[in-house]
C-alpha cells in the first residue's frame, strides 16, 4: 500500500516542493500572487492527503465513514485547484466578478458533501463499492468550465499578449483535460494532483518570463520587447506611434508621483481601449511610449490616432502623438527619428493652443 502511494504521489509531492522553495525564496510578485500560490500548493498537497487516505480506505472490507468525506473533500478540491489559476491572471479583484466565478465552485462544493447524506451524486455499498449518481460527474464538469475560463481569461487579461504566448494556457487546459479523463473514464489515480502541480509551475515560469517582459506599473510591454520585435518582424511593419505625456513633470512636482503614475496609467488605458489586435504598445521611457503597427493601412492608422486622442481628451491629462509610415526604406532608427520628430510637433502644436 505505501508503496503504491509513494509511487502514485512522489512526482507531484516533488513538484510542489520544488515550487514553494521558488516562492518563499523569491519576492518578485506581489503579496497577492504569492498567497494565491501558497493556496493553490497547500490545495494540491491537500488532495494528495485526502486521496490517499480514501484510496486507503477503499480496501476496507466494510464502509467507513471516513471514505465518504476524503471523497466530499477531494471533490471540492479538484476544480478549486483551476480556479486558484484563473485567479493568478485577474489583474483587478473586481469582489462581483469573483463571485460569479466562484459560483460553480460553491455549487460543486455542496454537492460532494451532499453525499454525506444522499446519493445524488455518488454513494457506497455496505461492502465498501463506490457508485456514481445521477450528476456524479458534476466534479469533472465544474473542472472542465473553469480550465475554458483559463484560456478565455488569459488572452482578455492581457490584450497585448501574442497567440504564441497562448499556448502555455491551451498546454494547461490540455493537461488537466487528460487528467479528468483519465480519472474519470479510466480510473487513474493521483493524475489530477499531479497535473495541477504542473499546471502551477508552469504559471510561474510564465508569470516570471512576464516580469521581465513588461512594464510593472503598466503591464504594457517594456523597451527590450520593443526593439526585440521590431527586428523579428521589421518586414510587416506598416507604421511606427510615438506617444508622450505632455507636463508629468508639473504633475509629480504638484501632487507628487503617485499622480503621475496615475497620468500614465490613465494614458495607457485609453490607448488599450482602442487599439486593435494587430498593433502593439510598448513603455520605452517614463513616459514615453511606441505602438508597432503590423499590415495596417494607413486610414486604419490615422483612425488610431483619432480615436486615442479622443479617449484622452476625456481625460485631465494630454498626451503627444506623432506617426511615421515604413517606405521600405527606413530601419528602426531613422523610424523612431521620424514618429518623434512628428511627436515632437505635436507638443509644440498643443502648447501653441493653450
Amino acid at each position: 500500500m505505501v508503496k503504491e502511494l509513494v509511487g502514485i504521489n512522489y512526482a507531484t509531492v516533488v513538484t510542489v516542493f520544488c515550487l514553494l522553495v521558488f516562492i518563499i525564496t523569491n519576492d518578485y510578485f506581489n503579496k497577492r500572487i504569492r498567497v494565491l500560490y501558497l493556496i493553490s500548493c497547500v490545495m494540491v498537497l491537500c488532495l494528495v492527503t485526502v486521496d490517499s487516505i480514501e484510496y486507503w480506505t477503499a480496501t476496507f472490507d466494510t464502509l467507513s465513514p471516513l471514505r465518504i468525506w476524503m471523497s466530499a473533500i477531494g471533490y471540492s478540491i479538484r476544480p478549486a485547484i483551476v480556479f486558484v489559476v484563473i485567479l493568478l491572471l485577474l489583474e483587478k479583484q473586481n469582489d462581483k466578478r469573483i463571485f460569479w466565478f466562484a459560483l460553480p465552485l460553491i455549487i460543486n462544493t455542496m454537492i460532494a458533501f451532499s453525499a454525506l447524506f444522499t446519493d445524488i451524486a455518488y454513494s457506497y455499498t455496505v461492502d465498501n463499492q463506490f457508485v456514481r449518481g445521477p450528476i456524479g460527474y458534476f466534479a469533472f464538469v465544474t473542472t472542465g468550465f473553469y480550465e475554458i475560463m483559463l484560456i478565455v481569461c488569459t488572452v482578455k487579461m492581457n490584450r497585448s499578449v501574442r497567440i504564441s504566448e497562448t499556448v502555455i494556457s491551451v498546454a494547461v487546459v490540455i493537461i488537466f483535460l487528460l487528467a479528468t479523463v483519465l480519472e474519470s473514464v479510466w480510473k487513474y489515480e493521483g493524475v489530477i494532483n499531479t497535473s495541477g502541480a504542473i499546471a502551477m509551475t508552469f504559471y510561474y515560469l510564465y508569470l516570471n518570463s512576464q516580469q521581465f517582459k513588461r512594464d510593472p506599473l503598466t503591464n504594457v510591454l517594456n523597451r527590450r520587447c520593443f526593439f526585440l520585435d521590431y527586428e523579428k518582424n521589421e518586414a510587416n511593419i506598416s507604421a511606427l506611434i510615438s506617444l508622450d505625456l505632455n507636463d508629468l513633470k508639473k504633475w509629480n512636482d504638484k501632487y507628487g508621483h503617485a499622480k503621475g503614475d496615475e497620468a500614465i496609467s490613465t494614458i495607457v488605458h485609453c490607448i488599450e481601449s482602442v487599439i486593435p489586435k494587430n498593433c502593439f504598445l510598448y513603455r520605452i521611457g517614463g513616459d514615453e511610449f511606441m505602438i508597432l503597427c503590423f499590415g495596417q493601412k494607413r486610414n486604419d492608422t490615422e483612425q488610431l490616432v483619432k480615436q486615442m486622442k479622443e479617449k484622452i481628451a476625456k481625460t485631465p491629462f494630454s498626451c503627444a502623438i506623432g506617426v511615421v509610415y515604413q517606405d521600405g526604406d527606413m530601419d528602426c532608427n531613422e523610424m523612431c527619428l521620424q514618429a518623434d520628430k512628428a511627436m515632437y510637433e505635436d507638443k509644440i502644436k498643443m502648447k501653441g493652443l493653450k
